[in-house]
């Protein structure tokens, strides 16, 4: 795909197709109210309260800059009045009002987009409940947000795509795992999302005699190298890759942001791997993201893709920052078939999520 660049500096790259929605519903789950629908669960708080956060002021910010369009957006009760650029902040009080509304947004709204962690199938069902209702998704559908919500899938598609990835185990199959013992592991939630319950351990044997065996924990071994992201855009069987970037992650593998974008020749690595990554789940419209690993061969021979993520990433806070593309109006621009590049409006950018 190309890009007209039109006006130069201007962040707005209008289209006037009256096929482009000018209302959207934009759904982040965890300031949206859809923790009311887990058992147990406490009000909205930490990294993911932080990450849903900042990227939901973000795409918000985006789609409002768009002359014309309207944006709607969910409240769980329990949080502060979000400092959003919505023109409609609607409150709900329980799993079944966020379901009900939800539903009504899809229905009074030209299109949504669905933001929302894996685990539960919590992505997949607010997913399956826009597509169960006709709404324009300008998120992934539900035939790819059911692959790549479950590590264990994903590990098993690429495989069989010829992906390079990391060997994957359930930790309760201790047999497949048995040569893991004396090596550095990580474990982690076959349908976790970002770092939340991913545990590093100085060797496997650990693991087999702390971790109780279950299908739900799967275990790999620890590779070494840069973690990197990469987002790309999509329109049907067609991406368009946006630059990659080094994530920064704690010792505990928390995320707190990230830099963009990779020098060249890493970013030639991580584009290559991502085409093949991506390319290999079905066809979708809107915004993803792939976690990989490069490794320290200059070649590529070593890099890996870790794990899909089937929404918008807190990558897209420091992608905005990087790009004079307004990145809302380019997700529309790309789902349409039009012709799109990033541009790139300064040399590089840091940015943190708090």
């Amino acid at each position: 795909m190309g890009f007209d660049p039109g006006s130069g500096d201007d962040r707005i790259a209008m289209s006037s197709e009256a096929e482009y929605p000018r209302s959207v519903f934009i759904y982040e789950l965890i300031t949206g109210g859809g923790l009311l629908s887990v058992a147990e669960s406490p009000a909205p708080s930490g990294s993911l309260l932080q990450e849903g956060t900042a990227m939901l002021a973000a795409v918000v910010e985006d789609f409002a800059a768009i002359p014309g369009t309207s944006v709607t957006i969910l409240r769980d009760h329990r949080i502060e009045p979000l400092s959003v650029a919505a023109n409609k902040q609607i409150v709900v009080r329980s799993a079944q009002e966020e379901h009900e509304t939800f539903v009504e947004a899809v229905r009074s709204t030209e299109a949504t987009l669905v933001i929302a962690p894996e685990f539960d199938g919590l992505l997949l069902e607010r997913t399956q409940w826009t597509e169960a209702h006709e709404g324009r998704l300008l998120s992934p559908g539900s035939d790819f947000v059911e692959l790549a919500t479950c590590k264990w899938k994903t590990y098993q598609h690429w495989l069989a795509a010829g992906v390079p990835t990391i060997e994957t185990y359930f930790v309760g199959d201790i047999a497949s795992w048995h040569h893991l013992r004396n090596l550095p592991v990580v474990t982690k939630p076959r349908d976790g999302a970002g770092s939340e319950e991913v545990v590093c351990w100085k060797m496997g044997k650990q693991v087999k005699a702390e971790v109780e065996p279950n299908e739900k924990i799967l275990i790999q071994p620890k590779v070494c190298g840069a973690p990197v992201s990469c987002a790309v855009l999509g329109s049907g069987g067609d991406i368009v890759p946006l630059p990659a970037g080094y994530q920064r992650l704690s010792k505990g593998f928390k995320y707190h942001g990230g830099s963009l974008p990779l020098p060249e020749p890493l970013l030639e690595r991580a584009h290559r791997l991502t085409g093949q990554a991506i390319r290999s789940f079905p066809p979708f419209n809107g915004y993803v993201g792939l976690d990989m690993i490069l490794g320290p061969c200059p070649d590529g021979t070593e890099d890996v893709a870790v794990e899909v993520n089937p929404r918008l990433t807190s990558s897209y806070v420091g992608l905005r920052l990087l790009l004079k593309n307004n990145l809302a109006q380019s997700m529309l621009d790309v789902a349409a078939g039009k012709a799109f590049v990033p541009q790139p409006g300064c040399g590089g950018v840091d940015f943190e999520i708090h």
